[in-house]
């Protein structure tokens, strides 16, 4: 459903934009098209060590090629499920799996989680204020201006509600135990199932505090290659459109190509198709016409390279790995 999604608006974009796929393409600098895709693979390889970071700082060991099968694993479910939704739970069920407790796999994920949010917020307050205080040329529209402001207002209450409950859990169990302790539950299970199922949450909510007290507290080293990562992560996924662009022969500015890309990536977390198939293509399309980032004759050419690198590939390798991962023998 998400590649149909996909293929359909990306050849509605061909077909406006009268795109001549062969002339487009033999005037692309593949330079580029190689430098992005280079950008893409340490995309995942940084993925992979990021994770290997934070369970280092929790005290445990998680094995690079293994980090590296969740991250791509992660990758193929966000990649497939709405909202991104796929890609946490995958990834807290592979490193139980691994020998991590349910604890402090859910505070291996949700420390990343926040650090990466906490990364594009970052970027989402810097590059504007780089912009107005070099004077360099902000055309965007009154619309995307909007879009910008409220992508950093929710980004703020969603940072500021994953810190607190990573810091108050105590909260997070109280209301767990509100909910389990309905009556009409007990229609479907035993109090006695109810109240252990309490227990249980309660123990896991322990760990995960311990976790991220251990993880806060005695590797702060660690804590900081964990956001240099997160940042670099994001910077590298805000380059690949520069570089596609430079490709196709558009001389756009470098610092309002990471602008517009992450208005766009504030926007699309929110598109509720699987992998944002579909409305990431006219989003993607929209904001940079709307900037005047590129000719219109180039935007299909654009969005399909884009989404090509972005998402098929990811999607391809993700899946053969996601195949292996789920139906391999254990040894």
């Amino acid at each position: 459903m998400a590649v149909a999604f996909s293929v359909l608006a990306i050849s509605l974009l061909l077909y406006y934009t009268k795109a001549d796929l062969s002339q487009a393409f033999s005037a692309v600098n593949f330079l580029y098209l190689a430098a992005a895709l280079v950008l893409i693979v340490l995309n995942w390889v940084l993925e992979a060590g990021r994770l290997c970071t934070i369970i280092d700082a929790i005290g445990d060991q998680l094995p690079f090629a293994k980090a590296l099968q969740i991250a791509l694993v992660g990758s193929f479910f966000a990649n497939i499920t709405p909202f991104d939704s796929g890609r946490e739970p995958l990834q807290v069920y592979l490193l139980a799996k691994h020998g991590v407790s349910a604890g402090k796999s859910t505070a291996v994920i949700l420390v990343k989680t926040i650090m990466s949010t906490i990364a594009r917020l970052a970027l989402a307050l810097g590059i504007p204020t780089w912009l107005l205080l070099t004077k360099s040329a902000w055309s965007l529209p009154p619309l995307l201006n909007t879009a910008l402001n409220i992508g950093i207002v929710l980004y703020v209450l969603i940072t500021t509600a994953l810190i607190f409950f990573m810091f108050r859990p105590q909260k997070l169990t109280s209301l767990l135990r509100l909910i389990l302790g309905w009556r009409w539950l007990t229609r479907f299970w035993s109090r006695q199932k109810l109240d252990q199922a309490a227990d249980g949450i309660l123990r896991e909510v322990l760990t995960f505090h311990d976790s991220v007290q251990m993880l806060t507290g005695t590797k702060k080293r660690n804590l900081l290659l964990i956001a240099f990562y997160s940042l670099l992560l994001w910077v590298m996924t805000l380059s690949v459109p520069a570089l596609l662009l430079w490709g196709l022969g558009v001389n756009s500015p470098l610092l309002q190509i990471l602008a517009v890309s992450l208005i766009f990536y504030l926007a699309a977390a929110y598109a509720p198709t699987p992998g944002s198939a579909g409305v990431s293509e006219a989003g993607f399309a929209a904001i940079f016409f709307a900037s005047n980032l590129i000719p219109y004759p180039l935007l299909g050419v654009f969005v399909l390279l884009w989404r090509f690198l972005t998402y098929y590939i990811s999607l391809m390798v993700g899946g053969v790995v996601s195949f292996f991962t789920f139906t391999g023998k254990k040894r």
